[in-house]
């Protein structure tokens, strides 16, 4: 098993800021009217994440909750069952003017405090809303890396780096995040709220045999999983390379790949006429992803680059060992040989060496899973909302 960096064996819990609740009251004495402006064209980690955050503070009445919503997806829909009134901004009037010209329109007559921004071009539009209406506070959270892959890309994600510098909070998913962006901004314009889930909705009521069988998977079988989106930096073609090794040592072993994305077409057919071929199962998006998790004996996170995976919160709180290149976040959950596993390496046979040892031994499963367990009870939705909401107050009392 390869050991991870020293930095990533300090206990989770050290890297955690506690939470300092704000009890200064707004000047007016009114809530803090706070307008997110979000994405729903994709439902991955990131909308997630906006999704648990924004049903946390829908409850608070210390504020008046809105949102811009660019796109018809599952997102939106979260958003209005949370009574959150929203202004929807359809794929079809997606043209970067059209988007500002409906926006306007819906800001026009409302007095926001803060204009809360997530992923690039939200951000871009985010900015010209602030300055179009004299909002005085702008925040952005930032979920990950760039992926870019057009130059209309590159262009766009040029911009929110030029522009990051108006923002007057931006708020990193992980402390690698805050490292990276503090070579450009202020820290002190810099902010660390790591991702978390909500309990009480990652859940799942079968047993693990149950949820194999769900899966049309034998109970003898050991299961072995990926959960995300399939594009380059998931590095699902590394996910099948491990799989390929661990296959040769376990032959019965099952590969499932819960998602979608571009690369999909392409890692199907390079398994056409391979022995993993009937061992993999592609299973696309997923509403029942934590029934997934569950048949899993082993999660796998094999991406070049991430944010902090929710994917491995929710693995975690379910019972199920991890598996992960050490990249991103990832340390600042995972204590290698404690609760997880970390690898610093890319390599498809040291990954597949690290995996066998977890499969072939109960003992350091259990307490893998034990540690998990553990571990994740400090990542709370709860414990997420308090620190956002201590940001926004922060900023709102210096007016």
């Amino acid at each position: 098993m390869t050991p991870a960096n020293p930095k990533s064996l300090r206990a989770p819990s050290s890297r955690l800021r506690p939470v300092t609740p704000a009890t200064r009251a707004h000047s007016d004495e009114r809530p803090i009217a706070i307008c997110h402006v979000v994405s729903a064209e994709q439902w991955a980690g990131a909308e997630a994440q906006i999704a648990m955050l924004l049903r946390q503070l829908s409850s608070n009445p210390s504020f008046a909750l809105s949102a811009i919503v660019l796109g018809q997806g599952k997102l939106a829909t979260e958003l209005k069952q949370c009574g959150i009134e929203t202004a929807l901004i359809p794929s079809a009037s997606g043209r970067f003017l059209n988007c500002l010209r409906e926006a306007s329109r819906f800001l026009r007559q409302k007095k926001v405090d803060v204009l809360h921004s997530h992923k690039s071009k939200e951000n871009l539009l985010a900015l010209l809303l602030a300055k179009r209406f004299g909002i005085p506070f702008l925040v952005r959270t930032k979920h990950g890396m760039p992926e870019p892959r057009t130059s209309k890309d590159r262009i766009v994600y040029g911009l929110e780096r030029l522009t990051a510098r108006f923002a007057n909070r931006v708020i990193c998913v992980s402390g690698d995040l805050k490292q990276t962006l503090a070579r450009e901004l202020p820290r002190k314009q810099l902010a660390v709220v790591h991702n978390a889930i909500d309990f009480a909705k990652v859940h799942s009521e079968f047993t693990v045999a149950e949820a194999k069988r769900k899966l049309g998977i034998s109970t003898a079988q050991q299961v072995v999983g990926i959960v995300g989106r399939i594009e380059a930096v998931k590095r699902v073609d590394l996910f099948l390379e491990v799989a390929h090794l661990i296959s040769r040592e376990l032959p019965s072993a099952c590969f499932v790949i819960a998602g979608s994305g571009r690369e999909e077409t392409a890692l199907r057919n390079s398994l056409q006429g391979s022995d993993l071929e009937q061992w993999s199962r592609f299973l696309g998006e997923r509403d029942d992803i934590y029934d997934v998790l569950r048949a899993m004996d082993l999660l796998l996170i094999t991406s070049d680059h991430e944010g902090l995976p929710t994917v491995l919160l929710e693995a975690m709180a379910l019972g199920v060992p991890v598996l992960a290149r050490n990249v991103g976040g990832i340390g600042e959950v995972i204590c290698n040989g404690m609760n997880g596993v970390l690898i610093n390496s890319a390599n498809a046979a040291e990954l597949a060496a690290a995996s066998l040892s977890l499969l072939t031994s109960n003992a350091l499963r259990n307490e893998l899973i034990a540690g998990g367990l553990k571990t994740v009870t400090q990542f709370s939705a709860e414990h997420n909302a308090a620190l956002y909401i201590d940001i926004y107050h922060s900023l709102v009392s210096m007016k």
